[in-house]
């Protein structure tokens, strides 16, 4: 009997998959290099969840905030004074993307979406990186700092609020 919670622990580890992921949130430091070396860096907070919301909040080196959920993209910019508001067409859910991945090694993962190729890293079972070329041929890496998954998240965190006097651009 004394097996029994070990072997039940251990059963658990074996089927739970990092790609298990309902909720996700971390702050971020997403680096861009371009094909000239050229490299510039944000950092922010992503909070993501089942079935298809996310907020990108970057801090720096300005503040933006793209909501986004299953039928529409908002993206805030205070410095602006400016919401850009879109329906989305092909854009691809950060959660949708871990759920694709299949595992090449102890902890590296690769998904392909929508024609892109992504190279993703767990550590510890937590969402440590993701790495890709975007559309420009820059390398993007993302890379999560203080990963924490499968928490509650309020549905009101993906929920934008355009402040009164922003110009609001509709596409």
């Amino acid at each position: 009997m004394r097996f029994l919670p070990l072997f039940s622990l251990l059963t658990l580890s074996l089927f739970a998959s990092p790609q298990d992921i309902s909720s996700f949130n971390s702050p971020f430091e997403q680096r861009i290099v371009d094909e000239h070396g050229k490299v510039i860096v944000y950092r922010g907070e992503l909070w993501a969840a089942k079935p298809q919301n996310a907020l990108w909040s970057y801090q720096k080196p300005i503040q933006k905030s793209v909501y986004i959920n299953a039928k529409r993209l908002v993206i805030l910019e205070p410095q602006l004074e400016q919401a850009t508001i879109r329906s989305l067409g092909d854009e691809i859910d950060f959660l949708e993307i871990i759920k694709k991945a299949k595992k090449t090694d102890n902890d590296h993962y690769r998904a392909t979406v929508n024609g892109q190729i992504y190279a993703i890293t767990f550590k510890n079972d937590l969402l440590s990186t993701i790495q890709y070329t975007d559309g420009y041929d820059n390398k993007v890496t993302i890379q999560f700092l203080k990963p924490t998954q499968n928490a509650a998240i309020p549905s009101s965190r993906f929920q934008p609020s355009i402040p009164a006097g922003f110009d609001v651009l509709k596409n």
